[in-house]
């Protein structure tokens, strides 16, 4: 059987992950796959502080995840995607413990990471992963512009701890390509940009 390729865009929260997950898709006629921050019944809680909602919170996310990149969703077969098309998340899995390191005390993480330890080895790993990356001033800008109830106590020096994990997580990260994009100067809304990040990952691809 044929593997679906996968592309993952990674970078914090506000720097525009989905959209460019969702332009991407469209014109790479890809299956988007989206984080699912708005099933999680503890994630309001978590963000306020609530420290007994950390750890579920973290394994619905988790889970959650384990169950959208498993590596059976990327064997092509006649009920799945064609041969050869990609998927595209607006998420990398190893954000996971990025936000767990975070938020879980050392007993809650060392649950947290035999949870991790079991599911680990059944997920696809990226071809190709986009790591967006801007100022904290423009992404707490467009924070505040979408208005979701759980992002209201994002402060710049978390989400400038969140920017430095992400930057330490790739500085040596050698697991596939990482496309590394300054939002600042390219719009992912563009369409110009768009395409030329595509040709990026198809260059990327070939190269593997």
């Amino acid at each position: 059987m044929q593997t679906t390729s996968l592309i993952s865009v990674a970078g914090i929260i506000g720097v525009g992950k989905t959209t460019l997950a969702q332009n991407l898709a469209q014109i790479l006629s890809a299956q988007l796959i989206l984080e699912e921050y708005d099933m999680n019944p503890f994630l309001d809680s978590e963000f306020a502080g609530n420290h007994d909602a950390a750890l579920p919170s973290e394994l619905f996310f988790l889970l959650s995840r384990a169950r959208q990149l498993h590596k059976k969703q990327f064997t092509n077969s006649p009920s799945k995607h064609s041969a050869g098309s990609p998927a595209v998340t607006d998420y990398i899995f190893q954000k996971n413990r990025i936000f767990a390191r975070m938020y879980l005390n050392d007993h809650q993480f060392a649950i947290y990471n035999e949870v991790e330890k079991s599911v680990a080895s059944q997920i696809a790993p990226p071809s190709v992963v986009i790591f967006l990356h801007d100022t904290v001033e423009n992404c707490l800008a467009r924070i505040a512009a979408r208005g979701r109830s759980f992002e209201k106590s994002i402060t710049a020096d978390w989400l400038k701890n969140l920017s430095d994990q992400y930057h330490n997580l790739f500085r040596n990260f050698n697991s596939c390509p990482v496309i590394t994009l300054d939002v600042s100067q390219n719009d992912p809304r563009k369409e110009t940009v768009i395409h030329q990040i595509a040709d990026r990952i198809s260059n990327e691809t070939i190269k593997q």
